[in-house]
């Protein structure tokens, strides 16, 4: 260990143990329905217990993010240890419906937010997040910023090593949920292992430190689930 702190020192908020030995850590789905059902279908067939944490990123990009959100809010239902994180799309599209600002507007139109809207029957007209039924603006309201389970981190982008982003505002928060750069010297000298989506990849990251799960399901890649602690992945 180095003077470093630890990874979320004194932010201890989220630290709630999954009721498992097991976790399945699911990467970025973007509206991607059909290899979502596809890769839970592995899963429970492996470890119906086991406890998920599902990396953000539910929305925009691929056609069937209601179907997605359905899934999820299913899940939350019968599984109520699931994590749910917040992604750096959730975080976008939430600040857009608190402040109506038009260039976050396009901003979300950009990375392709027209699909979630699609997936809705959306009109022109909406405000906020009255496309969507109650029960889905809900769940993104209460996504959770990060989660820890032992020596595991899991925060939807690459934040770096000592980062508190239950201390952090709003706009800090989106800020960090965007990041793309990987402190790769801090988090080897930490610990503790970060678990990220975010940054689309071709195949996992792994270095000390750090796994990368983000295998561009959103981008024509494939939906990528890890399996802890044995360090496996699995894919749809």
């Amino acid at each position: 260990m180095t003077g470093r702190e630890p990874a979320t020192q004194g932010d201890t908020s989220m630290h709630v143990p999954l009721n498992t030995g097991r976790i399945f850590a699911i990467g970025d789905i973007h509206g991607q329905s059909g290899e979502l059902d596809a890769l839970l279908a592995r899963l429970d067939a492996l470890d119906p217990a086991a406890g998920l944490v599902f990396m953000g990123d539910y929305i925009d990009r691929g056609g069937h993010t209601r179907e997605v959100i359905e899934r999820l809010l299913a899940i939350r239902r019968t599984r109520p240890d699931t994590v749910f994180l917040m992604g750096n799309h959730e975080a976008a599209l939430l600040h857009f419906a608190a402040t109506g600002d038009h260039e976050s507007l396009r901003l979300l139109r950009a990375v392709g937010f027209q699909a979630t809207l699609d997936s809705y029957g959306a009109t022109a007209g909406f405000r906020g997040l009255d496309f969507m039924p109650e029960a889905h603006a809900e769940f993104l309201h209460e996504l959770s910023p990060w989660h820890r389970h032992g020596s595991y981190i899991f925060f939807h982008a690459p934040m770096p090593a000592g980062a508190a982003p239950s201390q952090a505002d709003p706009a800090r928060l989106e800020t960090m949920l965007g990041n793309r750069a990987i402190d790769t010297a801090g988090w080897a000298a930490s610990g503790e292992t970060l678990v990220f989506g975010h940054v689309p990849l071709e195949t996992p990251l792994v270095l000390p430190g750090l796994i990368g799960i983000d295998t561009g399901a959103g981008r024509g890649g494939v939906l990528t689930a890890l399996e802890l602690p044995e360090l496996r992945f699995h894919h749809a």
